[in-house]
């Protein structure tokens, strides 16, 4: 759960699966850590695979020795290639952990260093590929103890400037919101835009609006806050287009039980889709992380 109380951003865990791909959200997360002065957990998981070897025999010690060395060269190679030396004195840690479960790693790590934000690429090895937009993507946004941003390949722009968020006008989009305003916001002076999808008529979306920006305000003291109120028949596609317009460095969605308007946003497969489709970094957050 996020203790708004506490430091605002702690370390950031940038999950690596050392390919090209991955470059981008190097990229981000080394530009994030920087602005919000936090440190950069650059994580590497690799499978040992050695299904025929028992844990206790000096081959198994070997072998585990040899592939923790290697895949160390492969992170340490990777981080250099794409973002220069290491310095002394920075707030970077470089770890490898050995799991056939990427996910189940990425959440240790998050847990033992308290971690505030995961920032993974959205395209790699299977096991990452699969974790971003296979069977396991729901469950790692359920069990994810921080928010979840996943950046494509293709992204070239790594300060955020603009941020989208997709509301359900639920009470728990005002924290949400506030929180994303004093950590990721706040520090740059970030615009964000509050984005609604109504299937409703006309004047009782513009009532819902109104009613919501109401209690946003009272909670939230940011200037430079903006609204959209859209009105679609089909909010996954009208969210698709609001993102295509190109006019956000990043679409913030909350997870919402099913009975939620926007509740396909969180599907996997519309995640995939809006992957696919748009481009556009998504910070995903688990609505429980709010309670």
């Amino acid at each position: 759960m996020i203790v708004l109380g506490k430091k605002l951003m702690g370390p950031i865990v940038c999950a690596t699966d050392c390919s090209n791909n991955a470059a981008a959200a190097l990229k981000m997360a080394n530009t994030l850590s920087e602005k919000l002065d936090s440190r950069l957990l650059v994580l590497h998981v690799f499978d040992l695979n050695v299904a025929l070897l028992t844990p206790l025999s000096m081959t198994y010690a070997k072998m585990e020795k040899e592939a923790f060395e290697e895949n160390r060269k492969k992170l340490v190679d990777f981080y250099k290639k794409h973002l220069g030396q290491i310095k002394d004195g920075t707030k970077l840690q470089l770890m490898v952990r050995e799991n056939a479960m990427v996910n189940d790693a990425i959440i240790d790590v998050v847990t033992e260093f308290d971690a505030s934000l995961v920032i993974m690429g959205t395209k790699g090895s299977n096991a990452f590929r699969n974790l971003v937009m296979g069977s396991n993507a729901k469950k790692m946004i359920q069990e994810s103890p921080c928010p979840f941003l996943m950046v494509p390949p293709t992204t070239d722009k790594f300060s955020i400037e603009q941020i989208a968020y997709a509301s359900d006008f639920e009470d728990t989009d005002i924290h949400a919101i506030d929180w994303l305003i004093k950590t990721m916001a706040g520090p740059d002076q970030a615009f964000v835009k509050i984005i609604h999808v109504s299937t409703l008529d006309w004047e009782k979306g513009e009532e819902q609006m109104r009613c919501f920006q109401k209690k946003l305000r009272h909670k939230v003291k940011y200037e430079k806050l903006g609204f959209e109120l859209i009105y679609s028949d089909n909010v996954s596609s009208a969210l698709e287009q609001c993102a295509k317009r190109r006019e956000m460095d990043v679409l913030v969605m909350l997870e919402r039980n099913n009975k939620s308007v926007l509740s396909p946003f969180a599907h996997k497969d519309f995640v995939k889709q809006m992957m696919s489709k748009t481009q556009l970094p998504l910070l995903s957050l688990n609505k429980n992380l709010f309670h």
